[in-house]
Parts: structure tokens; sequence; C-alpha cells
């Protein structure tokens, strides 16, 4: 089987939605999300270069393994599922949509698409994009390659 590029398929999320930032990660052997693809647009920083963050603490993780659905935050200041204070704060992402990445009922990672500096509504073009990255990221092992 050849193995996910999670690269390509991050500058693919990005160019589909106009976003600031797209990123893929897996979960490590102890649960905690790691980082396996970033694509970002011109002048907008690493998530690399951010305080690191365990994202399978807040509640934003904790939805999307509870639900196996994807979390839309057209403005992260004031949706009630708050997400890591880090994101708004430092990166000043305002708008995100999230897709868990579930196999064998278990959420093995998550897709992240973020605007920054500004709340944005998504749109329907937008939603596809990001739930037919998760269709091809479910349909190949995560981790097959690492």
């Amino acid at each position: 089987m050849m193995a996910f590029d999670y690269l390509a398929s991050c500058r693919w999320l990005l160019a589909a939605t106009g976003a600031s930032r797209t990123t893929i990660r897996l979960t490590d052997p102890a649960g905690v999300p790691e980082l396996v693809g970033e694509a970002v647009a011109d002048g907008v920083g690493s998530i690399r270069d951010s305080t690191p963050v365990n994202a399978a603490l807040y509640p934003t993780y904790q939805y999307l393994v509870r639900t196996h659905d994807l979390l839309i935050q057209n403005d992260t200041r004031t949706h009630p599922v708050r997400p890591p204070e880090i994101l708004v704060d430092e990166l000043r992402v305002y708008a995100q949509m999230l897709a868990p990445i579930v196999r064998h009922a278990a959420v093995v990672g998550v897709i992240s698409v973020h605007v920054q500096g500004r709340p944005h509504h998504f749109d329907a073009r937008q939603v596809a994009a990001l739930r037919e990255t998760r269709r091809l990221l479910q349909a190949d092992p995560p981790g097959s390659d690492r």
C-alpha cells in the first residue's frame, strides 16, 4: 500500500478552503495527537513555532472523540466548545474546522483548518473539502508510513 502524503493533503486542503493553515495530527502510542503535516498561507507562521500543547486535553478534541463528527467554529472566541487558549491568544485563530480521523471506531487523529485574525463562516464547498480529506485519510491507515 502506498503511504499517505500528509503534506500534499494539507496543501490541497489549504488551497481548497482558502484558509490560513491546515494541519493533520495523528495520535502517538500514548494517545497524544502529534503533528504529521501542515500547510500555511503566505505570511502565516507554522504551528510548530507556537507553544506546544497536548490537544487531547482540550474540549475541542474531546468533542471529536465523543461525537466522531466535524466541529465547525465560525468564531473560536465565542463558540461554547473551547479551543486551547494558545490557539486564540498566540496564533490568533478566530475560526476553525476540525475533523476527527476515525478508524475501527476510535479517533486516531484530527484534521484542522484554521483562519487567523478574523471570524469566518465556512461554506459548503469548504466543508466538503474537509470531508474529502478525511475520507481519503480514513481509507489509508494513518501511521502506515511512520
